[in-house]
């Protein structure tokens, strides 16, 4: 049976503009971050939590290491390069508060990733795209 909200997003994603795209990454990976502090800050967790907390934590790696990889760094230069540097510790941080749960490199990775979002948001604000036609691109700096 099909999903009519993943058939609304997929169309969002595909008509989205390449910044909209980051965006939606970045709010999924924002959810996906939050959704593993509220289940993390339980006094005792399930099974059924702990694989919530698992799948949250490896869909914000995945998007993080998604965005890695799309850089481009022959046009982006050195804010591509920086942009690598940032994703890469991010993900190592992550991966080191899946064995620690350190609320705190949680909250740190949440506040870097929601003021990068800002950002991307100040420079949507100041560009406009056209839509893509068919396939998304989603090729960033």
């Amino acid at each position: 049976m099909l999903n009519p909200n993943s058939n609304y997003l997929e169309k969002e994603v595909l008509q989205a503009s390449p910044i909209d795209q980051i965006l939606l990454l970045y709010n999924k990976a924002l959810t996906s971050l939050k959704m593993v502090k509220s289940v993390i800050e339980k006094p005792s967790l399930t099974p059924e939590e702990v694989k919530i907390k698992a799948e949250a934590l490896s869909k914000a790696v995945d998007i993080l290491i998604y965005l890695k990889a799309v850089l481009d760094h022959e046009k982006g230069g050195q804010v591509a390069k920086n942009l690598d540097e940032i994703y890469g510790i991010l993900i190592e941080e992550l991966v080191r508060f899946n064995f620690s749960n350190d609320t705190k490199v949680l909250n740190d990775t949440i506040e870097i990733l929601d003021n990068m979002k800002k950002a991307w948001q100040d420079i949507r604000g100041g560009i406009t795209f056209q839509r893509p036609i068919g396939k998304a691109q989603t090729k960033a700096f």
